[in-house]
């Protein structure tokens, strides 16, 4: 896989001097024509970015949230937008409001707007009155700005030139980057979360904890699975930046990944007092989430197949490791491999996750479309990768002949029947004698929740 890093600041030339004067001469004139216009104060905002280079995709980016920002905070308010007018262009970004309230008060939500984060530094948002003078941060009893390099006051620090151009543009960039690295690896994480919710709380399902009991297992139940959940969420959001962070080859990703998944792992046998919830899951998820962190953060396409090709390098080595002997007591997965040829979710993720793509997520897809809940697409997903998938856990706890009896028999159920209905009935009743037999297919739950992340990311056909 070919990396490529997208340039934040573009080659053309930077505006002239007289160009972004000009600029700023055209905006003053816009904002007096609003004034006149429409008699009602104006917000007016744009980006403080050093140099001449103010156009460029996170500048852009970084205009849009701030628009987003106003909008939201102006429709919470309560406060009409009598007009909105826009001037975009080598220049920079500007944006102006005619809004229907007091000037002071819409100033104060401006200025909540600027201290909100990082991103908000970067956020120029002025307010004039309807006589066409500003109101200063001074006039509702806030301090003045500070330098983003040395926090000492930002209008000294211009006058002064204390800084380099150069060094005032590196850390604009930097906290653009940063912030929206932060927004999308919290989306990513948010989106496996999500999808571990989901997975538990699809019931029935055979020999697995669900809302109605703990299936085959003794040690756990749904709350057990929550407190797991919510021990992992930061989790996975570091697997996100892993992938944004690394430049390289994806089959060094996973490395670089493997503390972080320590790490997931400690935090869940703390919350859990010992019992393994989830770690096929920490390992699925994480190679998931650091794929998308790794096509974003190097500028790659993030289509479905771009990731599932990324997860299939980064995941290789560890689906190498299977064929060496284990240097401590064997996991269930390599067990299962050197018995039975299971590779389990390493050779799953290794793979590509082929069960999800081939089988699993255009069934979730059309079934959802059908208009089945979450839930019982959920359950005839599940049913569909039990028939078909080598499950090491369920092998584990049961032996292959009894593991592939069982598969035989769900095989023969849906050839027999796809009603909603009648496969809720076929998994209630197969989670009797999941239990019987000592049966939990976890592997496949496993997969129930990589394909719920996978439909979140990817909700259309890919």
């Amino acid at each position: 896989m070919a990396v490529r890093r997208e340039e934040e600041m573009p080659e053309e030339s930077p505006a002239t001097l007289k160009e972004i004067l000009y600029a700023r001469e055209l905006r003053t004139n816009c904002q007096r024509r609003l004034l006149a216009e429409f008699g009602r104060p104006l917000v007016s905002f744009t980006l403080n970015i050093a140099g001449g280079r103010k156009a460029f995709p996170l500048a852009e980016r970084t205009f849009r949230e701030g628009k987003w920002l106003i909008a939201r905070e102006l429709e919470r308010a309560g406060i009409p937008v009598a007009v909105y007018r826009e001037d975009c262009g080598r220049t920079g970004y500007a944006g102006f409001y005619a809004v229907d309230a007091g000037a002071e008060r819409v100033k104060r939500l401006a200025a909540a707007i600027e201290e909100s984060g990082p991103l908000g530094r970067l956020f120029d948002i002025d307010v004039l009155r309807r006589d066409g003078t500003k109101i200063s941060r001074e006039d509702i009893g806030l301090p003045e700005r500070t330098c983003l390099i040395c926090g000492k006051p930002a209008l000294l620090c211009s006058r002064s030139a204390a800084h380099p151009v150069e060094e005032v543009v590196r850390k604009t960039q930097e906290i653009m980057r940063s912030c929206f690295q932060e927004q999308y690896a919290g989306r990513v994480a948010q989106s496996a979360v999500r999808a571990m919710l989901y997975e538990v709380a699809v019931t029935p399902k055979p020999g697995l904890v669900d809302r109605e009991g703990n299936g085959a297992h003794r040690d756990m139940d749904i709350f057990t699975f929550f407190d797991s959940i919510s021990a992992l969420a930061p989790c996975f959001r570091r697997f996100v930046q892993e992938g944004l962070d690394f430049r390289g080859e994806p089959r060094k990703l996973l490395a670089s990944c493997r503390y972080s998944g320590l790490l997931a792992e400690d935090a869940m046998f703390r919350a859990t007092g010992g019992v393994n919830t989830h770690k096929g899951l920490i390992f699925s998820l994480g190679v998931l989430c650091a794929a998308m962190g790794y096509l974003h953060g190097n500028g790659l396409p993030e289509d479905m197949d771009a990731v599932l090709e990324a997860c299939s390098e980064i995941a290789a080595p560890a689906r190498g490791e299977l064929e060496k002997a284990p240097k401590g007591p064997p996991t269930h997965g390599e067990k299962a491999y050197s018995e039975c040829g299971f590779s389990g979710a390493r050779g799953e993720a290794a793979k590509g996750f082929p069960h999800v793509k081939s089988i699993a997520l255009p069934l979730l897809r059309s079934l959802r479309k059908a208009g089945l809940s979450p839930n019982d697409a959920g359950v005839a997903v599940l049913l569909h990768l039990i028939s078909r998938v080598d499950d090491t856990n369920a092998v584990s706890r049961s032996g292959l002949a009894t593991y592939r009896a069982v598969q035989s028999e769900v095989q023969k159920c849906l050839s027999e029947t796809s009603e909603p209905k009648e496969l809720l009935n076929l998994a209630r009743g197969l989670n009797e004698k999941f239990i019987s037999l000592n049966i939990s297919p976890g592997g496949c739950a496993d997969l129930l929740a990589v394909t719920f992340f996978l439909s979140f990311l990817f909700p259309g056909p890919q």
